[in-house]
């Protein structure tokens, strides 16, 4: 079925090309694709070590007047959680309308696009871990909805205000967890001077609650707010540029006395970034990040229904359909740091100012500062070499 519905989605790439680009506006064709070899290790032993193709974009855009534009992108891509039968995965990136002047000044953005919160939609992978929202759980990078945007005055910054529903890649009609209204996000971002900037963003949702233990998300405990807020700057002189991140989390779980009602957490955090490039093409970067689930209590946001049980088993910690996948579940239910350390080196361009082929290394330790239960959970070194390369002009 996947293979069938590749192919429909290259040919359907391949025709509207043919057909429309000769006829109305121009039609453009994009890749980006992530080359990785991953290595994690705990307590001097490899947890894992494998080589994968982490990202395999093709891009389509095209433009029916000067105010309607729009953008598809298809990621095929390799995932250590597939079958040995399969070996590969097939999703919808983007799917969107640009339709500019609907408003004063602006336009909006109709469809599957990017979350527009904290460094989650102008993130660039300067690391190859994530940007701090999506990494902790609090947004996924793309969701379906509708986002107006425009600018600040001549070359004040930006706005954005964005309606979303809230489940990330996820429809939101077949899962169980859908929620019943689509969240309400806004941004912005102040450029004071030049290789500067200074943002704000606000995110107000509700989601369903579900018990840990339940994996088939059959029993909703409760539906309750949640919100959150991201502040960012960034600073750069000639080679050296910083950029930090506070992230405030205010979010519904399972309360740890009474397992059937729900009661809201507050989770915050923050991520220092600075980077010094060395040449034209070779830059050092460095990565620091916080997080604390709740702050109001040093325990794991999750409990063990018997004591022991995290300590016999670790892969029995359920993993909520909102928690990143890159660790273990129970790490991101405890405090815990990442450090990062590594290097870009851009080989060549693929067009003026965006780079072609890079290659990728980065050293990454996540840290636990607390334990789940009576189990002990161990620092996690994680070795990523990675090569990427793209062609060119969409913006992913």
């Amino acid at each position: 079925m996947k293979t069938t519905l590749l192919i429909v989605a290259v040919l359907a790439l391949g025709c509207s090309t043919c057909l429309a680009a000769g006829q109305v506006g121009q039609t453009e064709v994009g890749g980006d694709f992530w080359f990785r070899y991953h290595m994690d290790r705990m307590d001097e032993s490899t947890q894992r070590s494998a080589f994968n193709v982490e990202r395999g974009y093709f891009g389509l855009g095209y433009a029916w007047t000067n105010d309607i534009s729009g953008q598809m992108t298809v990621n095929v891509f390799s995932s250590p959680g597939q079958s040995a039968a399969s070996g590969w995965q097939f999703e919808l990136r983007d799917a969107y309308v640009n339709v500019d002047n609907l408003i004063p000044w602006g336009k909006a953005r109709v469809g599957l696009q990017k979350n527009y919160f904290g460094t989650v939609y102008d993130w660039k992978y300067l690391t190859v871990r994530r940007s701090l929202a999506d990494a902790v759980g609090v947004v996924q990078e793309r969701d379906y909805g509708i986002a107006f945007m425009g600018p600040l005055g001549e070359g004040l910054g930006e706005w954005t205000l964005a309606f979303m529903n809230g489940e990330g890649f996820d429809s939101g009609l077949s899962p169980a967890w859908a929620d019943k209204q689509p969240n309400v996000m806004a941004n912005v971002r102040f450029t004071p001077v030049m290789e500067s900037v200074v943002g704000l963003s606000f995110l107000k949702d509700k989601r369903w609650v579900f018990g840990w233990d339940d994996v088939t998300y059959a029993n909703k405990l409760g539906y309750a707010d949640e919100t959150a807020v991201s502040a960012f700057a960034k600073w750069g002189s000639g080679p050296f540029s910083l950029m930090g991140e506070y992230l405030y989390y205010d979010y519904p779980i399972p309360d740890r006395d009474d397992p059937t009602e729900v009661a809201n957490v507050t989770g915050t955090g923050f991520s220092i970034f600075p980077m010094m490039r060395l040449s034209e093409k070779f830059e050092v970067v460095g990565r620091y990040d916080s997080w604390d689930p709740d702050t109001d209590c040093d325990d794991s946001i999750w409990m063990p229904a018997s004591p022991g049980k995290l300590a016999s088993s670790p892969s029995s910690v359920p993993s909520p359909w909102w928690i990143p996948g890159d660790y273990d579940a129970s790490y991101y239910y405890v405090k815990h740091n990442v450090y990062v350390v590594g290097f870009n080196y851009n080989i060549t361009e693929r067009i003026k100012g965006a780079p072609g082929v890079i290659f990728q290394f980065n050293w990454q330790r996540m840290d636990p500062q607390e334990d789940v239960g009576e189990g002990e959970l161990d620092p996690v070194d994680s070795f990523i070499f990675q090569v990427r390369w793209g062609w060119g002009g969409l913006d992913f």
